[in-house]
C-alpha cells in the first residue's frame, strides 16, 4: 500500500486511537488456528484452502447453511506475526474495499480489539494477531454480526488456554 493512502486509511479510521494495542497484550499469539467446522452451529464447511506461502499466511473458507446453498458465507483468516502486523493487515483490506459506507465498530458487542462494518453483511476485525474477514458469498444475504461474535469467542477462548 502506497504511504499516502495508508495515512488516510488510518485517519479515516482513526487508528491512533487502536493500531498496536490488543486486550491480551502486545505479545498475544495465535498459531495454525484452523475452524474445524464446529464452531459455527448450523454452518457447514463447503470449501477450505490455506496459503501457507502467502505474507501472511491466509486460509480462505466457505460455508454453506441450507441445502439449496442459498445462504453462504466467506471466512478469510490472516495469521499474523504480532498485533501491530494485524493492524496493518486490518489497514490492507479496508484498502481493497470500495465502500466509503464501512463504519468501525465500537459497542460492546464489537467483536476483536478493533473491528468494522458494512451494515450487517461484512465484519472485518483483529483479535492479538490474527485477522477475520466475514462476508455474504451467496444469493440470500446473510447477516454476519453474531457469527463475528462467535468465532471471536472461539478465538478468545484459544487465548485464554494458550495464556494458562
Amino acid at each position: 500500500m502506497e504511504p499516502g493512502q495508508k495515512k488516510h486509511l488510518e485517519e479515516r479510521f482513526k487508528a491512533r486511537e487502536w493500531y498496536g494495542r490488543s486486550q491480551y497484550g502486545l505479545r498475544a499469539s495465535i498459531k495454525g488456528f484452523a475452524l474445524t467446522g464446529s464452531e459455527l452451529p448450523g454452518w457447514k464447511i463447503q470449501r477450505t484452502e490455506r496459503d501457507e506461502s502467502a505474507k501472511p499466511r491466509v486460509t480462505h473458507s466457505l460455508w454453506s447453511r441450507n441445502e439449496a446453498a442459498t445462504e453462504i458465507l466467506s471466512v478469510d483468516f490472516w495469521e499474523c506475526s504480532s498485533v501491530r502486523a494485524a493492524d496493518d493487515q486490518v489497514l490492507d483490506v479496508l484498502a481493497n474495499m470500495q465502500s466509503a459506507d464501512i463504519e468501525r465498530r465500537t459497542g460492546t458487542n464489537a467483536p476483536g480489539d478493533v473491528a468494522f462494518g458494512l451494515n450487517d453483511t461484512m465484519v472485518l476485525f483483529a483479535r492479538a494477531n490474527l485477522v477475520v474477514l466475514l462476508r455474504n458469498a451467496g444469493p440470500k444475504v446473510v447477516m454476519v454480526g453474531a457469527i463475528a461474535t462467535r468465532v471471536d469467542a472461539v478465538l478468545i477462548q484459544r487465548l485464554k488456554t494458550i495464556r494458562k
